[in-house]
């Protein structure tokens, strides 16, 4: 999922959901059990019941492994921290060489990837211990960063996109992660891509372009089989656990579902943004079931706000927090998000 921040620059959130994921150890977690640091302060939403980062001075994006126990944040002061989610629990941190956009865990693997402002991508192999290794470093994309990365379920393919136009496909089966092909359709920057659930397609999204592309992904260089115009620049695409819809994030009248079938887009609905005009919508991604969808939606100047909408388009939920949130989405399950806001990283509790 794509998100924006105040200096005119998009992240991505990577969520790899497992089948059949219906709870995660959040579920579990009791808030009054919570250390007083991670306690939310006043004025936080009353939904929200934990902060886990209010000591670091910004974090711009996070990634959950696809069980929903770990999850990782990071941003521009260049520390990945990864958190055991039972109990929440930090289990490591380590500083990378360059600020860091992107990240994504191969569904339940024990590998994570980082991508960074500089251009490359690390590969940071047993993540779910206290001592991470790099196991290959990619020169991704030229005069970076690494806008945004996606992993085909079964975890062998990375797509990434990136400053320099280029969409890139990756076989994450070699140990230094051979680069497949380099597809240079788009015109301006890569900001967002996602590989459907089976692995057989796969959407780029090009802002300036105001367009989206769909590829044909069944062999290792992708074809482009359909170009669809916007209305708007998109920013961020996901697709819904099922592989029938996709998300999109974008300036006013973007923010749509689209339904997906046989690698055809139709029926656009709006998610509702509450006011006639369209406001931007920074970032939207689907919960486990694909019966919600997560997203921020920006408010003002000084503000945005998290917002659960149904598969519909309708508005359900809202959360404000009196700050910019680069980054909101599900976990792994349907009823805990990640919010993370200029004050912390916060996690919230849906209502049943």
């Amino acid at each position: 999922m794509i998100q924006f921040c105040s200096v005119g620059c998009f992240f991505f959130v990577a969520v790899a959901f497992v089948a059949g994921q219906d709870a995660t150890p959040l579920e579990k977690l009791d808030p009054a059990k919570l250390p007083p640091a991670m306690r939310p302060g006043k004025g936080i939403p009353p939904e929200t019941i934990a902060n886990i980062s209010q000591k670091i001075d910004r974090v711009d994006c996070f990634a959950f492994r696809g069980d929903g126990k770990f999850l990782a944040i990071s941003g521009p002061d260049q520390t990945v921290r990864v958190w055991g989610t039972e109990g929440l629990k930090l289990a490591w941190s380590v500083k990378q060489p360059d600020s860091v956009v992107c990240m994504a865990f191969p569904a339940d693997s024990k590998t994570l990837l980082v991508g960074d402002a500089g251009g490359s991508i690390r590969i940071l192999d047993k993540a779910d211990t206290k001592l991470p290794v790099v196991k290959a470093v990619i020169p991704a994309h030229k005069d970076g960063p690494v806008w945004s990365m996606s992993v085909t379920s079964d975890g062998k393919k990375l797509a990434s996109g990136g400053r320099d136009k280029a969409l890139k496909i990756w076989d994450l089966t070699k140990p230094k992660a051979a680069l497949l092909a380099t597809l240079t359709d788009h015109k301006d920057d890569v900001r967002g891509v996602a590989f459907s659930p089976d692995g057989n397609h796969l959407i780029s999204v090009s802002p300036e372009e105001k367009q989206l592309r769909v590829w044909d992904a069944t062999s290792d260089k992708p074809k482009a089989v359909e170009v669809v115009k916007l209305p708007a620049p998109a920013i961020g695409v996901n697709f819904s656990p099922d592989g029938k819809a996709i998300v999109l994030a974008g300036s006013r009248g973007t923010g749509a579902v689209w339904t997906f079938k046989d690698g055809k887009l139709d029926d656009p609905v709006d998610l509702e943004t509450g006011d006639k005009e369209k406001r931007v919508i920074l970032t939207a991604n689907f919960s486990a079931d694909g019966s919600l969808i997560a997203g921020v939606l920006a408010h003002s100047r000084t503000e945005d706000r998290v917002v659960v909408w149904t598969k519909d388009g309708k508005k359900k939920h809202e959360f404000k927090y009196d700050a910019h949130v680069p980054a909101a989405g599900f976990v792994t399950d349907n009823r805990h998000l990640v919010a993370v806001t200029d004050s912390g990283t916060f996690i919230i509790r849906l209502p049943k």
